[in-house]
């Protein structure tokens, strides 16, 4: 397995009744030789022996597994466990209740190949939610850091990156326990690394399940989302921080049906950090509208904060 070229790192906690699903799709994979690394979480249902059987199985020498624990809990902590035990160039990163296509990693690792220089290759996923609905998420390889916040373009099934990157942005941070992929992705994006898109087939399919913390209520992120945004601005230049700001708001008014008080709160934080009226009617109007029901505040208000930007800077390191 030392020529192996790509590791697959995916964090397990209390899945025995629903990882064999995404194992069997690891294991479906064209792509020899292939680096597993499962990292156990604290599972107290009987995960870990299932992964143990499963490795057994399945493990030849062109398809090794590796069965690690973390006891810190959290996703970050149990990837960055894996995250250590990594030998190959690249790393992607997969959660233990979704799948992948067999031609995935095979197409990935023949990007990879046509783009020698590339650091990050990415791709859409098909996310199916609780109520049965389709939606395509995608990977953008330009304008990196605005689709990533709002867009979430360096949500975690959608990439695979060189280990020295992810290594030498940080890794995972254990103490962001929401939006800590895009978190993460801010941190490799700011190092200028090249991006490049796998192309429109979709391979990685998102199965959401009640259990997931981005899949319930809105009204829980508005405290914790504030962590990973107060990391991600200080990855954007002094120009584009009031991004953060802009995320801040469009989350508040999406949750307010659920948390009146809260989300006005969010709001009069963010109006109160500017005297600038030209941010306080941006703001504003990115409350006013995403309340309202509308959708692609970001995309819309966006040419108008670039003019904004250069006339009113920044008056807030937030």
């Amino acid at each position: 397995m030392d020529n192996a070229r790509i590791s697959i790192v995916i964090p397990v906690y209390n899945r025995a009744g629903i990882v064999q699903r995404t194992l069997a799709s690891v294991a479906s994979q064209t792509a020899r030789p292939l680096d597993i690394i499962l990292v156990d979480n604290n599972s107290t249902d009987g995960t870990v022996e299932v992964l143990g059987r499963w490795k057994n199985t399945v493990q030849d020498d062109a398809f090794r597994v590796t069965v690690l624990s973390e006891k810190k809990p959290g996703a970050a902590a149990a990837r960055n466990r894996g995250l250590e035990a990594v030998t190959t160039e690249w790393v992607m990163f997969f959660d233990s209740d979704d799948t992948m296509a067999p031609l995935h990693i095979s197409r990935a690792l023949l990007v990879i190949d046509d783009n020698p220089r590339a650091d990050i290759i990415g791709w859409d996923v098909m996310r199916h939610d609780l109520k049965g609905n389709s939606s395509r998420n995608k990977f953008s390889a330009t304008r990196c850091q605005w689709h990533s916040l709002f867009n979430g373009s360096m949500a975690t099934l959608r990439w695979c990156a060189r280990t020295a990157l992810v290594r030498r942005a940080g890794g995972w941070n254990p103490d962001i326990r929401f939006w800590d992929d895009i978190e993460l992705g801010a941190r490799m994006l700011a190092l200028n690394p090249m991006a490049v898109h796998a192309g429109k087939e979709i391979t990685v399919f998102v199965h959401e399940s009640a259990e997931c913390i981005s899949c319930t209520s809105n009204a829980p992120t508005l405290s914790l989302m504030e962590p990973a945004l107060q990391s991600i601005a200080r990855t954007l230049p002094p120009g584009k921080k009031n991004w953060c700001e802009l995320k801040r708001v469009i989350q508040a008014a999406i949750s307010a049906a659920e948390d009146p008080r809260a989300a006005r709160d969010v709001l009069n934080s963010v109006l109160g950090r500017t005297s600038s009226p030209a941010w306080r009617m941006i703001w504003h109007a990115a409350y006013t509208y995403t309340r309202l029901g509308g959708h692609g505040a970001a995309r819309i208000l966006r040419p108008l904060m670039s003019i904004v930007a250069v006339l009113s800077p920044d008056s807030t390191g937030m």
